[in-house]
């Protein structure tokens, strides 16, 4: 893994980097986007521990401004990993599985456009394509 040991205690860890696959709206129920979350270390592979990360809905790619409503029922949990809402639609905290899988669904009735951002515990963020929908 990279990390570092002091002590025997970590004192960096390995989560450095993510991909966001965003699915079509409406795949399998009208209004909803599955999203898929699968955080990695800096070789690019998934880790393979539970992690914490945050979750933030921003008007822009470029993190300018945060949304306005966080869309009509906002971001829930899927199937892997947990999910805590910090303000509704707009800011969560997320728990992955122990190989690094994070799901969530994401409906809106309306067309507002965002991005979803992910706050690596480094403080990186990765980006998400738009989730507006139609």
């Amino acid at each position: 893994k990279n990390q570092l040991i002091s002590n025997g205690i970590e004192i960096t860890r390995p989560c450095v980097d993510a991909t966001i696959t965003v699915g079509a709206e409406g795949a399998l129920v009208a209004n909803r986007r599955e999203i898929t979350i699968q955080l990695l270390d800096a070789d690019g592979k998934d880790i393979d521990y539970v992690e914490e990360v945050d979750l933030v809905l921003f008007l822009d790619a470029g993190r300018l401004a945060y949304v306005v409503t966080g869309g009509s029922t906002g971001i829930a949990a899927g199937t892997d990993g947990a999910l805590q809402t910090i303000v509704a639609k707009k800011v969560f905290r997320a728990t992955s599985e122990a190989d690094g899988d994070i799901d969530l669904l994401y409906t809106d009735t309306g067309t507002e456009v965002m991005f979803l951002g992910v706050k690596l515990p480094n403080g990186r963020y990765v980006m998400s394509d738009a989730l507006t929908n139609a």
